[in-house]
């Protein structure tokens, strides 16, 4: 169990029997609960792994979902009905563009997503995840106008954000040569969390959308993968038709795994196929749409025709176009994540504009200097009267904390905050930033999602924002389960943006939560600027450690 609470599926057999020679192989295979794939036992053997009967099941299924949309393309047809839209593609979703000096992998992405039904799209932030998926939609509703599409994500906050997104994709696109009604079909689309779009039971960990109830969609896109766990990655996949259906799995593999069992989204990209690469014939057929040479897929990424069921349905974009190439976030935060002790010293020994480090000696000094970020004469919030404005400044600004208790964790960070802004003597304050922390699908909030409490005429709401221009409100006595969220872990963070954050690293490195993707994940959240307060010897060891867990999944697939 120890190792289920550790996010993994299942135990590796071998590694385990290496640490500890008592352990009997023979006698584990014989023992009268564990059985092979085709029994019906509560502990399964399967590839020197050791799985719960559950956790097997899972895997098999998800693994056998996508196989079964891997082989639903009708690839000639589609061929043919790209090929009608060439001077769509070429000329107005994807011009050339003469500052791209590398392969345009977003047309790369949107033009194989249009002929396989099960496409993987991962990359870091500003790689334009969205943008790629708002021009095949344009295909997509050109080519069948009556399409039907369903857009998700594993948290109320991430749907939020991929609404959004794609909402501004959509304003770029207005400029241009395509038709209104398409614009329109777009720009009308409403993102829900995974839980709604199947269908949530109260009280129940089943679905009525499932094998027997399948989802009535034609495109299901789903945004921030890597959250979700191997249990809902099974239920979302099992409901999904795989004769009609095309997915679209989007995420950044690079960050943190799920909180439950199952780093899904990372096993299919790191441990399946090698990414970007092609048969010859599907290389030069999506070159022909591409008209500069130093846009087109690369003979590097030739590969002989393989029968694996994802060659050729995983794309990774490669090209950040809201960090610079040579200069901070994004410099800093592939030197974290690759572990590249030179480049971080270098920023461990000049601050630039976008990344500041300071000691924890410093903590009290910063902290306070930070709290005042939420006021609206620092661009925050506190201070506005109209809660449209207040709701849109909420993520300009946010701590985020790498664990939940001591002085350098969430809650007495909330604390020192409160006391630094308002001092409060009730429970609910006016400007009090709160975060829901239980799914109520019925009051249409979920885990994750941020609210703001409100005084309107002495009365004290809870307000939501629900679009960009539209907000609801809450009693507090209506929400069941919530926290102060000036300050949130990294965990919470995923799904969102913020224009900048204070990162608080704690003072032991001995926690095996402190991991290279967990400091990524904190520092990509920011659009302009991060602080982080955190020792060097700190930083260097996150940096060294990595999140690993273990599974099976990848064995499932055939080849």
């Amino acid at each position: 169990m120890e190792k289920l609470d550790a996010g993994n599926v299942c135990l590796d057999i071998k590694a385990v029997l290496e640490k500890d020679d008592r352990l009997n192989t023979k006698a584990l295979y014989s023992h009268e609960l564990v059985g092979t794939e085709e029994d019906n036992k509560p502990f399964i053997v399967f590839n020197e792994r050791l799985y719960l009967h559950r956790f097997f099941h899972y895997e098999k299924t998800l693994a056998l979902q996508i196989s079964k949309l891997c082989s639903n393309n009708d690839i000639d047809g589609r061929k043919l009905r790209l090929q009608a839209q060439k001077d769509l593609i070429n000329h107005i979703l994807f011009p050339p563009n003469v500052s791209l000096t590398t392969t345009d992998w977003q047309q790369v992405a949107c033009l194989n997503a249009f002929l396989n039904n099960f496409n993987i799209i991962s990359g870091g932030p500003g790689t334009g995840k969205t943008t790629t998926v708002s021009k095949l939609l344009v295909l997509l509703l050109m080519d069948n106008p009556d399409c039907k599409v369903s857009l998700c994500a594993p948290t109320g906050k991430a749907a939020a954000r991929m609404q959004e997104s794609i909402s501004n994709a959509m304003v770029s696109l207005k400029d241009l040569d395509i038709p209104e009604d398409i614009i329109h079909k777009i720009s009308i689309l409403q993102a829900t969390t995974i839980h709604s779009l199947l269908g949530y039971i109260h009280g129940s960990i089943a679905f009525r959308h499932n094998n027997n109830n399948l989802l009535k969609t034609d495109v299901l896109i789903v945004d921030e993968c890597s959250m979700i766990d191997l249990s809902l990655f099974y239920k979302l996949l099992q409901a999904v038709d795989t004769t009609s259906t095309k997915v679209i799995l989007l995420g950044d593999k690079n960050q943190l795994a799920s909180v439950d069992a199952g780093s899904i989204f990372r096993d299919l990209c790191n441990e399946t196929m090698e990414m970007n690469t092609f048969s010859s014939e599907r290389l030069e057929f999506i070159n022909d749409f591409i008209e500069l040479p130093q846009n087109k897929i690369k003979q590097g990424n030739l590969k002989a025709r393989n029968n694996h069921p994802l060659f050729q349905h995983l794309i990774e974009l490669e090209k950040s176009f809201r960090f610079k190439d040579d200069d901070g976030i994004g410099v800093f935060s592939k030197a974290i994540l690759n572990n590249n002790t030179e480049v971080i010293q270098q920023f461990l020994n000049k601050s630039n504009d976008q990344i500041e480090i300071f000691n924890t000696t410093e903590f009290d000094h910063i902290l306070k200097e930070a709290s005042q970020q939420f006021t609206s004469n620092n661009n925050g919030y506190i201070g506005l009267n109209s809660i449209e404005d207040i709701l849109h400044k909420i993520n300009h600004f946010v701590v985020l904390c790498a664990v939940k208790e001591g002085k350098y964790g969430v809650v007495a960070i909330n604390n020192l905050i409160e006391k630094l802004l308002f001092n409060p003597s009730f429970m609910y304050y006016n400007y009090q930033l709160i975060m829901v922390t239980q799914n109520q699908p019925e009051n249409n909030v979920y885990n994750g999602d941020m609210g703001i409490v409100f005084d309107v005429d002495g009365n004290k709401d809870v307000y939501f924002a629900k679009s960009k221009t539209e907000n609801f409100k809450l009693s507090p006595a209506q929400i069941l389960s919530w926290q102060t969220a000036f300050a949130m872990t990294i965990h919470k963070s995923q799904g969102s943006e913020f224009d900048e954050v204070l990162i608080v690293l704690p003072d032991t490195k001995e926690n095996q939560l402190l991991t290279r993707e967990l400091l990524y994940t904190a520092i990509t959240r920011a659009k302009h600027k991060v602080k982080i307060i955190g020792n060097a010897d700190m930083i260097y060891k996150i940096a060294q450690q990595s999140v690993s867990r273990i599974s099976g999944l990848a064995f499932h697939f055939s080849n």
